[in-house]
């Protein structure tokens, strides 16, 4: 494990949230890699500059993300992701049919995500824009969709999230997005000519958003993504409404 870049924060509201964020960040950089094992509680809590209960609840956030495992009398380890070749499973049919809860996740991301998009595209930079471009360009497959395809896509919608500059709003989408995992990777598995270019069609609306961030038009960023998660949900079998 290399050296992780961490410094103590502000002492303010929510700390394990800010915590949680910089250890999320540390994964996704690749500085704490798949399998590899957290830093004591002790460790972080002096290198961050809180206590160890603050520390825990970090933790505990990260862990209902999927991002860090538990080992009982071991520790906390980097939880291991899907090898960019792993083709989709099939998932049970019953993730794809009508589900109240699906439907109010999809109409909270809505609410969340335009607004994010919005303040996003506002407060564009290249630094923030990179990620959001890459994970478009990772939706991109040749033959069938695979496990980073899905990657690809909340990976996306998590840089969006990050570029709005709103730590709290970002967290919220987070807290969202995960749950759905399933239920994209059973959707972007089904074949056939109905279904077969839901990936494509997701990777299209986000290129259009993409133009509206380079753009800085935050009226744009908002209603395109308002409506791509309409869309979504569509694809989805829901039918919701954006105002």
């Amino acid at each position: 494990m290399s050296e992780m870049n961490v410094r103590r924060v502000e002492r303010r509201p929510h700390l394990a949230e800010h915590i949680a964020r910089s250890l999320s960040d540390e994964i996704g950089s690749g500085r704490l890699k798949p399998g590899d094992r957290l830093p004591t509680e002790h460790f972080l809590s002096e290198n961050f500059g809180v206590s160890r209960n603050v520390v825990r609840e970090a933790i505990a956030s990260l862990r209902a993300q999927g991002l860090i495992e538990s080992r009982q009398g071991i520790g906390a380890f980097v939880a291991a992701t899907p090898l960019p070749s792993e083709p989709l499973r099939q998932v049970s049919s019953q993730l794809l049919e009508g589900d109240n809860t699906i439907r109010n996740m999809f109409e909270v991301r809505a609410a969340l995500e335009s607004q994010a998009a919005a303040l996003a595209a506002a407060y564009m930079t290249p630094r923030r824009l990179k990620p959001i471009q890459e994970a478009v360009e990772r939706m991109r497959y040749e033959g069938a969709p695979t496990a980073d395809t899905v990657n690809a896509d909340l990976d996306f919608h998590r840089a969006v999230a990050a570029a709005s500059g709103n730590d709290y709003l970002a967290a919220m989408i987070r807290t969202v997005l995960e749950p759905m995992r399933p239920l994209i990777a059973a959707n972007f598995a089904r074949q056939g000519p109905m279904f077969g270019n839901i990936p494509n069609a997701a990777r299209g609306e986000h290129e259009e958003l993409i133009q509206a961030f380079v753009d800085k038009n935050a009226a744009a960023a908002r209603e395109l993504m308002g409506q791509h998660i309409v869309s979504a949900a569509s694809r989805f079998g829901y039918d919701i409404s954006f105002f």
